[in-house]
């Protein structure tokens, strides 16, 4: 099996999950910051992932179907079981944030099994809202509050999750794919690590 990380597109997919299992060790040890960027960075090495793969002539297709496979699974690492655990983790492991985790997991895990099965609808449209929003969500939300204190921070994190969590689920379309669409998210990538990152008391 191991000769499958070989693959560029897979070798990729792998450095994404390196980048979301990083993120959820942030996340664990409070470093919540430093741990969205190492997950919107998972988010970028996702996108060029695919990229990668489509553009590889000599990928057999038992090597594109693992591929597939692998690249669903990191999705589900970096989108929904990252959020899930730092909110859990922000909230001190709540009750509360138990249901927000849940939540966040169930549904990141039945979009996914969704898409799997359906894909795209022929106009290039997906359904419900896709799972890597939820870390831009989050870098908004985190960066805000780093220059402005957001009251009941751990409140609104929650809620926010249980709101995503139905976005993702409902039947709105949403663009499934497009150069302009990996564009806006190394553009939200770049200015949401910026934000995370850089001093806010910085002149």
């Amino acid at each position: 099996m191991i000769r499958y990380l070989f693959d560029a597109a897979n070798a990729i997919t792998a450095l994404g999950l390196i980048f979301a299992t990083t993120a959820i060790y942030f996340a664990l040890v409070g470093r919540f910051e430093l741990g969205i960027c190492f997950a919107l960075w998972a988010l970028l090495a996702d996108d060029a992932d695919g990229m990668v793969a489509k553009h590889s002539r000599s990928r057999s297709a038992l090597t594109a179907q693992v591929g597939a496979a692998f690249d669903g699974l990191a999705d589900l690492v970096y989108a929904a079981v990252f959020p899930a655990v730092l909110i859990l983790s922000f909230n001190a492991f709540s009750v509360p944030s138990l249901l927000a985790a849940v939540c966040l997991v169930l549904s990141g895990a039945l979009r996914l099994s969704y898409f799997s099965a359906f894909g795209l609808d022929d106009d290039g449209f997906g359904r419900g809202l896709p799972l890597n929003n939820d870390l831009f969500v989050l870098a908004a939300l985190f960066a805000t509050n780093r220059y402005v204190a957001i009251p009941h921070f751990g409140g609104l994190l929650i809620g926010a999750a249980l709101l995503l969590s139905l976005l993702h689920l409902s039947n709105f379309k949403f663009p499934g794919t497009g150069n302009w669409l990996r564009l806006a998210n190394l553009t939200l990538v770049a200015a949401g690590s910026y934000a995370l990152l850089a001093n806010p008391l910085a002149s």
